[in-house]
This record gives structure tokens, C-alpha cells and sequence, in this order.
């Protein structure tokens, strides 16, 4: 292996560990610090918020060093920083940051991020571009080359993604895998640093020779303000969609562990081949595919939750996603510039995915009284796709008049549709709400002595109350006469007593309170489907008499499975436990 060979792979181990390591801590940091926030998905939604911001602020980073620092300096200057990254090793975080009530947690869960993670983060999104310059400015003919890096990042960021669920979070305890993590960011450090020595060595001190060469149009122009904006618009667009997808399918679809690693699965997914090189990006297959799964997502966020399957739900959205992302991305790198422009044109895109993440995760909750980012957020991709595409002036863009026309009338159809099912959706609803835990609605329905009073959150029924003073303190939904509950209770009550043990409520204080209406919610829907089992109305082996998950080879995993107690081994353990209520059934 020759000497160019032995600096490629320099380059190429360094992006791709800094990639990987950048994408790993995301879910580790975000496992560490879920329980303390109530464990809900706009804790993940607050953490993509900090690492966007931290990697615009890595892209400015590596454009102002680029262009405004001599070569010596550049490597001075970083290298001191990634000294000084490893004093804040390593990556656990301090429980002192955890909340004191139920208050909007954004700003704690930013300030606890930088805290923990916040330089060493910050150097990690800036080897991307910063890494990638250096090489072009060595190499002189590598332009192309550049960017088949940046495709080579988003791989381990992917890989980093997917592995964490499979390979590490079920197997480590969360403090190996934070030591773990500063052991392997240790090593980047290393890495990093060997690289910018090596590579000033090739560099000429000059200052007016070290400017990034024009390998591709040694006569072309810095991009305008208006291409600026289209990158910043079209990266907006997709991390808006990237956060709107993975709250709706959090929230309203399936409360899965570690779902959101799907949505930014693709994302990232996207990223690598359209700019990977080879053609992945075929404009008007994806055109056509993401036509149709954006009227699809639409009809599906405003149907019923019973008209749409689960599994059904999560394709269609995945799909879509994917589709939306691929013309995103796919048509931001047809429009990358000249690799003297490298470094802007990775700040451009960084302000856009920044922009996303402020729009969904500060603005939204705020502005907003239900999810409804997501629709509006279809109708912006939308219409921003067809005007990328109208300014278009390749051959290939030129389309005819009726093609524009429908083009135009399908983007008009979908904003009309949107709007209307919103405008539907503000009425009926006696008050409807939103904060950092979600949205929720309250409404009457019925009438007569059958008139009930609903509480929702999203699409899910939290529970209703009957309006009829006579009967409001009747029991309804997952905790009546013929819910899981009862039919729980009764199926222990053999000696005319029921004896309930509730732990926690130690911290009760410390959480908010829609956290333990969200946990009493799924108590009841599984033991809901606990009793249809053991009645035969659900489909598969019946269970037991008392409720009991033991499945061989993931009763150990927490985030996977809960184990429910039999009364019996209840007493075994209860003198253990700290008591706060005991109910008796005479």
C-alpha cells in the first residue's frame, strides 16, 4: 500500500470514527437522561434540537478556520481544543441536573447536554467538513472524492444508529457504555490529532496558496444568495419532516422503545446515496413515489386511529419519509458547489437542519395546540419541491405546460385538504392544549344520561367521565366493571381481600404529572389485553389466570419488557418495597 493510499485510509478511519461516535452518544445520552424528563418523546426531540444546534455551530467552526486561519494556526487551534475535550470525559451526566417539578424542561435538557457532552460533541460535528478540506487542499484533484467522504460519515452515523439498540443497549449497563464511549472518543482524539500534523506537513504556509483549489471549475463563482437559500430550505424541510414523523409516530401510532431511531435511520439513509456518487437519485421516481405518500401521510394523520393499523401506519410513514428525504437531499446535491465552496455549502445545510429542529421542538409546543406540524410541514416540502424544481433550468426540468399545471394543482389539492381537516380539528373540543408532554383535548360526546365527557391525548383516550351527576363516579373505559382492571382484581380475589402495593411515589414530586396519567393509561390497556386473551378475544395462546410476561430470552431486558407479580410473590418481596397505600376489599 502505497503512501496516498496509507493518507486515504488516514482520512477515511477519522471521519468515519468521529461519524459514528457523533451518532452513538445521541441514543446513550438520550437513554441516561429519558427517565428523569418522564420519558417522553419530546425528551429525544429537546436532545436532536442541542445536536443540530451543536453541529451548526461545528460547520461555522470549520468555514471560519477554513478560510480566515493560516494552515499552522488551523492545527494549533484544534488540536488545543481536543486537548481540552478530554477533561470533560467522561460522557455521564451529573444528577444534579435532574428536574425539581413540572415545568417545560427544554432549556435544562440543553444546558445538562453542553454540560456532559457539549465540546466533545462539538469537535466530533466538526470533522466532517473541517477533514474533507483539509484533504482536498493535500490531494488538489480530490472534489468528488470529498464528498464520497461525507457519504463514508453518514454510513457510521447510520451504523452507530443501528447498532446501539441491537448490540449495546441490551447487553452493557448504561455506565459501561458511557465509559466505553470516552474510551473510544479517546482513541478519535488520537486519530484526529495525527491527521492535522500530517496533513499540515503538506501544506504550503502561504496563505494565499492554502485557499481550497477550484478542482472542479477553476473559473467559478461563489454561490448566490438565492442558491444559499435553497440548501437552507431544502435541509430545513427534511429535518422538520424528520422531527414531525418521529413525534407522530411516538405519540399517536406505537409507543415503541427506541422507535425514533427508525425516522433518523432514513434520514440518514437519504444522506448517503444521494451523495454517494453513483447515481442513487433518480428525480422522477422519487418524485412520483413522494406525490403519493405525501397525500398518503396526510390522509393518515387526520384518520381515525382504528382506520389505519398500527404496522400499516409505521410503513406508510416510513416510507413517505424516505421518499421526502430522498428529493431533499437528492436535489441539494445536484446543487452542491465547486469543493472551494465546501465548507459554506455543509454550513448552509446545518442552518437548515437547525431550523428544522427550532420549528418542531422550541416553536411548535408553543405556538401550536396539537401536532400539527406535521401536515403543515407536508405542505411545505410540497411546495418547495415544486419551486426547487421551477427554477430548475437543466434540460431535464423542462416540463410542459399541462405538466406544470398538474404539478401545481396536486400541491393546491394537498394545502386545500390540509387546511380543511384543520380547521375541522380546532372545532368540537371544549379546550385543547399542548406543552413539552404532548398535546390534549377535552370533548363531550353523547347525549342524555350516556353523555360522557372525553379526555385524549393525540389520538389516544385517556380516559371519560359520564356527565350525569348521578352516574360521574362511575368507572369508565380501562378501569371499568368489564376492563382489565376489574377483571385483574377479581382473578386474585380468592379470600375476599385485594392487598395493592404502588411504589415510586418517592419522586412523585419531581415529575410531571400528565407522566403518571400516561403510565396509567398503558396499565390499563395492557391489562385490557390481558383480559381479552385469558376471555379468547384476542388471537394466540391463552394466558394464565393472573397477568405474567416471562418471554425466553427478553424477561431481562428493561426497556423491552415488564414483569408482572402474582399476589403471592407480591408477599414475598413486600417488606422490601417502600409502602405508601394499601387498598382492602372487604
Amino acid at each position: 500500500m502505497g503512501f496516498a493510499q496509507l493518507s486515504m485510509l488516514l482520512y477515511a478511519c477519522t471521519i468515519f470514527l468521529s461519524a459514528f461516535l457523533l451518532f452513538q452518544v445521541q441514543p446513550l445520552i438520550a437513554k441516561m437522561i429519558l427517565p428523569w424528563f418522564g420519558g417522553s418523546a419530546a425528551v429525544w426531540t429537546a436532545c436532536v434540537l442541542f445536536f443540530q444546534l451543536l453541529l451548526l455551530l461545528g460547520y461555522l467552526y470549520s468555514h471560519w478556520t477554513i478560510r480566515y486561519l493560516r494552515p499552522k494556526t488551523q492545527t494549533l487551534l484544534h488540536t488545543g481544543l481536543l486537548a481540552a475535550s478530554l477533561f470533560m470525559l467522561p460522557a455521564i451526566p451529573n444528577a444534579s441536573w435532574k428536574p425539581s417539578g413540572g415545568d417545560d424542561p427544554t432549556l435544562r435538557i440543553l444546558g445538562l447536554l453542553g454540560a456532559t457532552i457539549g465540546l466533545p460533541y462539538f469537535l466530533l460535528s466538526t470533522t466532517g467538513p473541517l477533514i474533507q478540506a483539509w484533504f482536498v487542499r493535500e490531494r488538489r484533484q480530490a472534489g468528488a472524492t470529498a464528498y464520497r467522504l461525507y457519504a463514508l460519515s453518514n454510513l457510521g452515523s447510520m451504523l452507530a444508529l443501528l447498532s446501539y439498540p441491537v448490540l449495546v443497549e441490551p447487553y452493557f449497563a448504561t455506565q459501561t457504555q458511557g465509559y466505553t464511549w470516552s474510551a473510544g472518543y479517546v482513541a478519535f482524539v488520537l486519530f484526529c490529532g495525527v491527521t492535522a500534523w500530517r496533513g499540515l506537513s503538506k501544506m504550503r504556509e502561504d496563505y494565499a496558496e492554502a485557499e481550497l483549489p477550484a478542482v472542479m471549475q477553476p473559473e467559478s463563482s461563489a454561490p448566490g444568495a438565492g442558491l444559499m437559500l435553497i440548501w437552507i430550505l431544502l435541509a430545513a424541510s427534511a429535518s422538520t419532516l424528520l422531527l414531525a414523523v418521529t413525534n407522530h409516530l411516538s405519540q399517536n401510532v406505537a409507543a415503541i422503545p427506541f422507535l425514533w431511531v427508525l425516522p433518523l435511520a432514513i434520514y440518514l439513509l437519504s444522506f448517503i446515496l444521494c451523495f454517494d456518487g453513483h447515481g442513487w437519485y433518480k428525480r422522477y421516481w422519487f418524485l412520483g413515489l413522494m406525490a403519493v405518500t405525501l397525500g398518503g401521510m396526510a390522509y393518515a394523520f387526520f384518520a381515525d386511529s382504528e382506520t389505519i393499523a398500527h404496522w400499516q401506519a409505521l410503513l406508510l410513514f416510513a416510507i413517505g419519509l424516505f421518499a421526502c428525504c430522498m428529493v431533499c437531499h437528492g436535489e441539494l446535491a445536484r446543487l452542491k458547489p465547486d469543493p472551494r465552496y465546501l465548507t459554506l455549502f455543509y454550513l448552509m445545510v446545518s442552518i437548515g437542519g437547525a431550523v428544522g429542529g427550532i420549528l418542531v421542538g422550541v416553536l411548535a409546543p408553543r405556538l401550536l395546540s396539537g401536532y400539527y406540524e406535521l401536515p403543515l410541514a407536508l405542505v411545505g416540502c410540497a411546495a418547495l419541491v415544486l419551486m426547487v424544481l421551477r427554477r430548475d433550468v437543466s434540460p431535464e426540468a423542462r416540463w410542459s405546460l399541462p405538466a406544470w399545471i398538474a404539478a401545481a394543482v396536486c400541491v393546491l389539492g394537498l394545502t386545500v385538504y390540509v387546511g380543511r381537516e384543520l380547521k375541522t380539528s380546532f372545532g368540537g373540543y371544549r379546550i385543547s392544549v399542548r406543552n413539552f408532554y404532548g398535546g390534549l383535548r377535552v370533548s363531550d360526546s353523547g347525549i342524555g344520561a350516556s353523555a360522557t365527557r372525553i379526555l385524549t391525548h393525540g389520538t389516544i383516550n385517556h380516559g371519560e367521565q359520564f356527565l350525569d351527576p348521578a352516574r360521574r363516579r362511575v368507572p369508565t373505559t380501562y378501569y371499568g366493571p368489564h376492563s382489565g382492571v376489574a377483571v385483574g382484581i377479581r382473578a386474585v380475589d380468592t379470600d375476599g381481600q385485594v392487598q395493592t402495593v404502588v411504589t415510586g411515589l418517592v419522586w412523585r414530586h419531581e415529575v410531571c404529572q400528565q407522566v403518571f396519567e400516561e403510565a396509567a393509561v398503558d396499565l390499563g390497556k395492557a391489562l385490557e389485553a390481558w383480559s381479552d386473551s385469558r376471555s379468547g378475544k384476542r388471537k394466540g395462546k391463552r394466558v394464565g389466570s393472573c397477568p405474567r410476561l416471562n418471554i425466553a430470552g427478553w424477561s431481562h431486558h428493561p426497556y423491552l419488557f415488564s414483569r408482572f407479580r402474582t399476589r403471592s410473590e407480591w408477599r414475598s418481596i413486600a417488606s422490601t418495597l417502600p409502602r405508601r397505600s394499601v387498598f382492602r376489599r372487604k
